[in-house]
């Protein structure tokens, strides 16, 4: 439960700041709250604010790939992140910025690695 907590916090927070996914940690919640509580599992699913990330979620445990324009935007959005991290407190926060830049490298190796759905 305690998993599916943290992963819930930051997916709400993912639905409203520019950078961090949500997808990626509704995944987890709801992996993590079908194993420990009906009650949060079906809470979860209930909450407005994740309806778009639910039907990615939903697409992605069904078929194990990404739409095309879901991709694109989480790229975007990841290097759009660094852009604006390096321009507003890149050359006085470096660790900042090198942590920033170390989680858009590694949500791009993780949107190309998977699969695209053309469907």
């Amino acid at each position: 439960m305690l998993i599916g907590s943290v992963a819930t916090a930051l997916a709400m927070a993912g639905a409203v700041l520019p950078g961090l996914p949500t997808t990626p940690f509704l995944l987890v919640a709801l992996w993590a709250f079908a194993r420990s509580s009906d009650r949060l599992y079906a809470w979860i699913q209930r909450v407005p604010l994740l309806h778009a990330a639910l039907v990615e979620a939903r697409r992605f445990e069904q078929k194990r790939a990404i739409r095309p324009a879901v991709k694109f935007l989480a790229l975007a959005m990841a290097w759009a992140s660094v852009v604006f991290t390096g321009l507003t407190i890149g050359a006085t926060h470096p660790l900042l910025f090198s942590l920033v830049t170390l989680a858009a490298i590694a949500g791009t190796i993780f949107i190309l690695w998977v699969p695209t759905d053309r469907t």
